[in-house]
């Protein structure tokens, strides 16, 4: 069984050529001879009118020396005649004799015009006295059809040449831009110099639009999979978190109480986290898990700072020798927000606080409220920040002081406070350290159930 074969490509020029030029012959051939045979029939009848005029003209001078008997005068006029361009013979003769006779006569077919008149001795033309033919040359009017023709024809093929080669440059140009174009599609393209090698706006402009979907499609699919990548992740670490929890349930009278209540919650957070990217990146046509789901109720605030900062103590004794304290809220105060939501903000000012102070170092976390908000503080005695810089991590989020750092946990912890209608604030001073405030709308009103799972002791202000 044979392959079907492969259709045969031409460049855009070649097509051009092939079709254009025959067009242009075609056209410019038919135009030429309509206006060519235009020509010659206005010619023909003005050449008609003159040679008429031309014959009636030369009947009255023959005819005085006629009437006098004067033949050679007559002949001599006509042969004066004869030397006219158009006058190709003439004949002359008489009642008695043959004054002038045409011995090179040709058939009047081949562009010959015969014409004839009677001479006569008297005006009221009653007495004959002879008869006149002139045969007139009409053959440079056929011959100039084809003249006109060919010089009509020759100047649309040189503007036909000229236009070809025009287009030519603008196609190979277009030739150019267009595989400048597909290698954008094919992602052969190096990025560089965006819209330089376009010559052409309108293409120029194509190319950067396809260069910034390709990009847009590309960073989607990277977001995509990195999404896939995290649910997987965050789906994975459910099955060893319910173990670890389980765990801890059946060590629970071998562990120090407040050992083990920070393990757990540690624990339960993670998990939180865990159903947390789930839950955000499932798609909304997907049912999603009973478990998966994290209701925003009620939370307090002091249970909340009490269980983060008995975690990072714990993690602090034997890495770092950080001095962590807290100011708790005189009264507890209450938030609408997922504890795991609070717990991550806290964890990620607090670790970068942690990081940010070296020897002797203290972070302390203040806790203040007014009638209708709430403010949280992560005091820290570290490095600083500088003015340029703050302002740079606050507009567009980064960090420092941190090899490696992105700012991602900053950013975050700012995003979601400001989605809760929340905000949240940077004070630093180089050498002195850094303070970061969250603050948060509180809820007012006395039957407020905190959500469950929170039941840990409150470390006591140090």
């Amino acid at each position: 069984m044979s392959l079907p074969s492969q259709a045969k490509t031409r460049s855009i020029s070649r097509y051009f050529l092939r079709i254009f030029i025959p067009i242009v012959l075609l056209v410019s051939t038919s135009i030429s001879a309509l206006f060519a045979w235009n020509d010659y029939k206005a010619n023909k009848t003005s050449r008609l009118e003159s040679q008429k005029l031309i014959l009636e003209t030369f009947a009255a001078t023959i005819r005085q020396p006629l009437l006098q008997g004067s033949v050679i005068e007559a002949r001599i006029r006509a042969n004066e005649l004869v030397k006219n361009r158009q006058v190709y013979c003439i004949e002359i003769t008489s009642m008695s004799e043959t004054i002038q006779s045409c011995k090179k006569i040709k058939d009047v077919s081949d562009g010959l015009n015969r014409m004839e008149t009677d001479l006569y001795f008297s005006e009221d033309r009653s007495n004959p006295m002879g008869h006149l033919v002139i045969t007139f040359d009409n053959t440079d009017l056929i011959s100039g059809i084809f003249k006109n023709i060919g010089k009509n024809v020759g100047g649309f093929v040189s503007l036909a040449v000229i236009l070809f080669l025009a287009l030519s440059i603008g196609f190979s140009r277009v030739r150019l831009e267009t595989n400048e174009l597909m290698r954008i599609v094919e992602g052969h393209s190096d990025g560089k110099n965006d819209g330089a090698q376009f010559k052409i706006k309108e293409f120029a402009s194509l190319g950067k639009n396809l260069k910034h979907q390709l990009e847009v499609s590309k960073a989607a699919a990277e977001a995509k999979a990195a999404l896939d990548i995290a649910r997987q992740v965050a789906h994975d670490i459910r099955s060893p978190i319910a173990s670890l929890q389980i765990v801890l349930q059946v060590a629970q009278g071998k562990i120090d109480p407040s050992i083990k209540n920070v393990l757990s919650h540690s624990a339960q957070r993670i998990s939180d986290i865990a159903n947390d990217v789930i839950s955000q990146y499932t798609p909304r046509n997907q049912p999603q898990d009973e478990s998966q789901v994290v209701n925003k109720l009620p939370m307090s605030l002091n249970l909340a700072l009490g269980e983060m900062v008995a975690e990072k103590k714990l993690l602090c004794s034997g890495t770092a020798p950080v001095d962590i304290q807290i100011k708790p809220f005189a009264t507890d105060s209450f938030i609408e927000m997922r504890v795991s939501d609070f717990k991550r903000i806290i964890s990620n000012l607090m670790d970068n606080a942690i990081q940010a102070v070296s020897t002797n170092g203290k972070v302390e976390i203040i806790c203040a409220q007014t009638d209708s908000e709430c403010c949280v503080s992560i005091a820290d005695n570290g490095v600083g920040i500088p003015a340029v810089i703050l302002k740079a991590i606050l507009e567009n989020g980064g960090s420092y002081g941190k090899p490696g750092g992105k700012g991602l946990g900053l950013q975050w912890a700012k995003q979601t406070a400001e989605q809760h209608g929340g905000r949240l604030t940077i004070e630093s001073e180089q050498t002195l350290g850094t303070t970061v405030s969250v603050f948060l709308p509180t809820l007012a009103g006395q039957n407020i159930r905190p959500q469950v799972g929170t039941q840990l002791c409150l470390v006591n202000e140090a």
